[in-house]
């Protein structure tokens, strides 16, 4: 024993010459060592304690958790069955909204037919009783009375025939509405308030002529069909219960129908979608959670109008009850709660079985979706759940004390080999070692405190020492970067601080009180594409008739094009009002361009556009310096198209150029909009420019009657589209004034 412990002191002298890898070694080794000897008496008594508690509370903890693992399965599962009703209801209002909104184009379009009849050429649809009819044909069914004491259609009044005429123009719209619901037995159609009722309807799976009934063909008056009287009670677009298209008729259907209006606002008929419901009992019957589960639709009266069961409880019928007024009282409750736009999950009987009932609303339309999934299904997953539960608890517990034992076989092996060799060198090792990284360690922290004059020494011949020279050539450099970083950063902070200015003078200079007058509007927006750019817009009035626009791009970007753009406003602005009422404005720019050529040694340019506005005559004159045509939009033809200009040369870089002048007359409505090149050569990730053909064809698409802030919108927004996630790569200004003088002429 006294030549071990020898050793082991020998061992320590001569570990502070040895690398620090080779230390870290001996380190862990007996670092591992007492960790061992402390976590193996810990887990012997932990063990211990472990094997006999399982013994005695294996039974409660086994039953404890399998009773909670079934109830938590259970509330989950309740809580899955109403997400998903939810998630469903919304995606059947969706569809309902989808439905609402085709019955509204059509009502619209009737509407427009109706109050301008004028617009409309008669046109002649397929007669049933004459004229074979295929699916998604139009055809025209008249009105009971035409057929009375003998009459036919042909005898009709001249005013219901034109009515007809021009109302079957709807044709044109009704048939690729019909061709979106192909998959469906459906009918599209409109009833007017003088009986005749024109149709497309669609039946999947017939192959040839539609079949049609004599009651249908002569006595059919849509005047007293449910989608007709609840559409003409509310005035507006409303779904109706189930209803047949006739007496005799097998389909029943859901629709929705809205009122179409004259000329003078009254109502002149009706227009509907009806799609029959047992096509979409496949649709509601793939949402059922297991085999023997269903769902259903409720409406507001609490009237089932889908199901996808095949009983006679919750079934959709014509005729059918209200459910709220079931003898059972758990489902009479829960169809109350549909009825009043609620959502939850609820334990119901129907036929004799239980069933949990997750019911969510469908806002849209007022009605509430509903799925039943039996209380069998659920409760075999929960036991399966808790069986496995207890089963895995029996596992754990053998399969502890088998591993218990073999621990403790091991561990005793280990110690008694281990304990004599590593204890005392432990000892020994953990001081020598662990004295000059903590030297190291309070160095660092402080030079990381921000003392850079700090200067480390470690008395060791390993890599601490090398260490050591490195963390004081990083602290001699990092001084040195310190103090660089923080020139650097106040220079930077500077030149933001002179940007920031420049663009705030920039702006100021650029009007933004846009006059509030009745005989003309003025609206313009500038976006640099740096901090300060060089495009520019300018307005003002000569005197109280005659008003001054303005719109210039200055080449280049930043604080250059910025000042150049402030002294060419200046000196437009100046000559314009000097020289415009004895000269006229050619002679003007030609001044103004003069004194801009005369102290341009830069030689930069400005293309411009100034023209100048008669607010009694509406005579626009203008000047177009090498600038983009501007977009001239006439109210009588609701057209735009490019303003002809011509091909002035641009201001700044020549003098001695001479400028022509040109006049349009404004009448009221029109607008000019006047941009900079930053509009059409706007770039995209993929270096597309948007061009002036899209700025033309957006200007034709839109509407420019809306104000102008609205129209300036719309257009940025549509170059916003084109450029997408690439940076702007040009000063952007819009500029646009509608003339309101004059008078309206009669044709308007």
């Amino acid at each position: 024993m006294e030549n071990i412990f020898a050793s082991i002191k020998q061992c320590v002298h001569k570990l502070h010459t040895l690398k620090i890898r080779t230390r870290l070694l001996v380190l862990v080794l007996a670092t591992g060592f007492l960790s061992f000897l402390t976590l193996s008496g810990l887990s012997f008594y932990a063990m211990d304690i472990v094997k006999r508690a399982m013994d005695e509370l294996g039974g409660r903890v086994g039953t404890a958790g399998a009773e909670f693992t079934e109830e938590l399965m259970l509330r989950q599962f309740k809580e899955t069955l109403e997400e998903l009703a939810e998630s469903r209801a919304d995606f059947i209002d969706h569809e309902t909204d989808l439905i609402r909104e085709n019955v509204e184009i059509m009502a619209n379009i009737m509407t427009h037919i109706t109050s301008n009849p004028d617009d409309w050429r008669p046109i002649k649809l397929r007669d049933p009783r004459i004229d074979p009819v295929q699916n998604f044909d139009p055809y025209i069914i008249y009105s009971p009375e035409s057929y009375l004491n003998g009459m036919s259609p042909e005898n009709l009044s001249p005013e219901i025939l034109r009515e007809i005429g021009l109302a079957s123009n709807i044709r044109t719209y009704m048939k690729p509405l019909a061709k979106s619901f192909a998959d469906y037995k459906s009918s599209f159609y409109v009833g007017s308030k003088n009986g005749w009722f024109i149709c497309v309807s669609v039946l999947p799976k017939l192959r040839g002529e539609l079949p049609f009934v004599d009651d249908d063909l002569y006595r059919y008056d849509c005047r007293t069909r449910p989608w007709y009287v609840n559409a003409t009670k509310a005035g507006k677009s409303i779904f109706s219960d189930l209803y047949t298209n006739s007496g005799t008729d097998e389909f029943q259907f859901i629709g929705c129908s809205a009122p179409y209006f004259d000329r003078n606002g009254e109502i002149a008929g009706v227009v509907g979608l009806g799609v029959s419901n047992e096509d979409i009992y496949t649709d509601i019957a793939a949402t059922d959670v297991s085999a023997d589960g269903f769902s259903f639709v409720l409406n507001k009266h609490g009237k089932v109008i889908f199901s996808s069961y095949k009983g006679d409880k919750i079934s959709a019928k014509v005729d059918g009850s209200d459910l709220r007024l079931s003898p059972r009282k758990n489902l009479a409750e829960a169809a109350t709660r549909m009825v009043n736009g609620e959502k939850g999950t609820v334990l119901v009987t129907v036929d004799g079985e239980e069933y949990f009932l997750a019911f969510a609303p469908m806002k849209n339309v007022g009605w509430s979706f509903g799925t039943l999934t039996p209380r069998r299904d659920i409760s075999v997953i929960a036991e399966a759940g808790r069986d496995y539960f207890l089963e895995q608890v029996e596992v754990f517990g053998t399969r502890l004390q088998g591993e218990f034992f073999l621990i403790i076989f091991a561990a005793l092996i280990l110690l008694a080999w281990l304990l004599n060799i590593f204890v005392s060198a432990s000892k020994l090792l953990s001081a020598r070692f662990v004295r000059p990284i903590n030297e190291l360690s309070d160095g660092v922290h402080e030079i990381a405190a921000g003392n850079y004059d700090k200067k480390l020494y470690i008395k060791t011949d390993d890599e601490i020492k090398h260490l050591e020279i490195c963390f004081n050539e990083m602290t001699k450099v990092l001084k040195e970067y310190t103090a660089n970083l923080t020139k650097t950063t106040a220079e930077k902070e500077r030149i933001q601080t002179e940007l920031d200015i420049a663009a705030e003078i920039q702006s100021s200079m650029l009007p933004k009180d846009f006059p509030l007058r009745d005989d003309v509007e003025i609206l313009a927006t500038m976006t640099p594409a740096k901090e300060v750019g060089g495009d520019f817009y300018d307005f003002y009035f000569l005197d109280k008739t005659h008003v001054v626009i303005t719109v210039a791009d200055v080449s280049g970007k930043g604080i250059p094009a910025a000042l150049f753009m402030g002294s060419s406003k200046t000196v437009l602005n100046n000559f314009i009002v000097r020289f415009y009422k004895e000269n006229g404005l050619a002679l003007a720019v030609s001044a103004a361009n003069e004194k801009i050529c005369s102290n341009n040694e830069a030689m930069m340019f400005v293309t411009a556009f100034i023209g100048v506005l008669d607010l009694e005559t509406g005579e626009f004159t203008f000047v177009n310096g090498g600038h983009n045509p501007p977009v001239l939009y006439r109210a009588e033809e609701n057209s735009c198209e490019f303003l002809d200009v011509k091909k002035n040369f641009v201001l700044g870089p020549m003098d001695g150029i001479p400028f022509a002048e040109q006049k349009i007359s404004f009448k009221r409505g029109d607008l000019l909009f006047v941009y900079t090149d930053g509009v059409t050569e706007a770039l995209n990730v993929k270096n597309e420019e948007y061009l002036p053909d899209r700025l033309i064809n957006f200007m034709n698409s839109t509407d420019c009657r809306v104000d102008l802030q609205t129209l300036l919108k719309k257009i940025r927004a549509d170059v916003a589209d084109h450029v997408g996630e690439a940076e702007q790569s040009d000063d952007i200004t819009l500029f646009a004034f509608r003339y309101n003088g004059g008078s309206i002429d009669a044709s308007d």
